[in-house]
């Protein structure tokens, strides 16, 4: 006979087997589902891992295109002496700035930039132009001195641009300047030259007006009047080209007497010129041509120049600002004074001095004739 002990050991077997299996089948899928989870989660760190060295390398690139077009923008910008700067909302503080050559680059912050890039007599006009632009939220756009890298003061043209936010208010200002040094210097030079020849033409009017006034006046027929009024122009303007042919402020003496003897070349022969390097400003020179041109017209006519054996000494000198002219004649005919004073005495012994700061005296000596200028000289 079976115990009962013996026939209850295969079913309690069968119920372990079926809890173990269950409970195994339990452990493969908490298995299966941390395996899933750790693929997955290795899955999103190397995808993760994989969009970070995307990113990098896109910041990468980004970065080395962005110093691509900054170099490329320094060397266009340089190449043109162009400046380029930035500066913050209200201009208190300059930014960065590359001087293109033309003034001291700067990387740090700088709040006194006002007072170490722009000469004290333009830094109100540049503050004129900020409170404007930033007012106006317009281009700041204004020429104003400027000191330059080499110490020395230019002059230059400076525009920047307003950057705006989402709310329409300036965050920041974009600007470039050039150097417009050479093109104001020679605009200045132009008005100096236009005074200049204003102030020359003027001159000639009232000169030529007497020259024809007073000539006609002391003149005995109307020919002779005009010859002598042509005599006098034709000198005026030989000393016109001398001027222009070295500069519009002043002419060399000596340059001014050749020009003033060139109708008479071969009785120039027979003058010494000795003096020294010596500038005369317009009106003098134009002064000294109508005295040389007197002179000599007199002394071929009447004096030393009028025969081979004659002679003139031509000479001047300077001491400081004191100028004297000295025209002394020998070996010519005897000197008579004559008996009518025409305008050709008093133009050289009353106008010209007064191109001179000084006064003239005509002496007629028998031995020859004798004119002494003295005055001052300011070229």
């Amino acid at each position: 006979m079976t115990s009962p002990r013996n026939s209850t050991e295969p079913s309690e077997e069968r119920d372990i087997v079926a809890d173990l299996t269950a409970e195994n089948l339990a452990l493969r899928s908490e298995l299966a589902e941390l395996r899933a989870a750790l693929d997955a989660s290795a899955a999103n760190a190397e995808c993760t891992k994989a969009m970070q060295i995307a990113v990098e390398r896109e910041a990468a690139d980004r970065r080395k295109e962005r110093a691509e077009h900054t170099a490329r923008l320094d060397a266009l910008i340089r190449s043109s002496s162009e400046v380029r700067y930035e500066i913050n909302a209200d201009w208190s503080a300059l930014g960065t700035l590359s001087g293109g050559g033309f003034i001291p680059d700067t990387e740090a912050v700088n709040a006194n930039w006002l007072e170490e890039y722009i000469p004290e007599e333009h830094r109100e006009r540049v503050r004129e132009e900020i409170r404007r632009a930033i007012a106006a939220k317009d281009t700041y756009n204004i020429e104003h001195k400027v000191n330059r890298v080499d110490g020395s003061v230019g002059w230059a043209l400076s525009r920047a641009v307003p950057l705006l936010d989402e709310n329409g208010e300036i965050t920041s200002w974009m600007g470039a300047a050039s150097d417009i040094t050479d093109r104001k210097t020679a605009t200045d030079l132009q008005q100096v030259l236009n005074d200049e020849l204003t102030h020359r033409i003027k001159n000639i009017f009232s000169m030529v007006q007497a020259i024809a006034s007073q000539t006609l006046r002391g003149a005995s027929s109307l020919e002779e009047g005009r010859a002598a009024i042509s005599a006098r122009l034709a000198a005026l303007s030989r000393a016109q080209d001398v001027l222009t042919g070295e500069t519009l402020a002043g002419a060399d003496i000596r340059e001014v007497i050749t020009a003033a003897m060139v109708p008479h070349e071969e009785e120039a022969k027979q003058m010494q010129l000795d003096g020294p390097p010596m500038v005369l400003n317009a009106q003098q020179a134009l002064g000294m041509t109508l005295a040389i041109h007197e002179l000599s017209t007199n002394a071929i006519k009447y004096g030393a120049l009028s025969n081979e054996q004659g002679s003139v000494a031509v000479t001047w000198r300077c001491q400081g600002s004191s100028f004297t002219f000295d025209w002394i004649e020998a070996d010519g005919p005897q000197v008579e004074k004559p008996t009518r004073r025409g305008f050709g005495s008093s133009l050289i012994e009353q106008i010209v001095p007064s191109y001179f700061e000084g006064e003239a005296h005509l002496e007629y000596d028998p031995e020859g004739l004798r004119f002494r200028l003295t005055g001052a000289v300011r070229a």
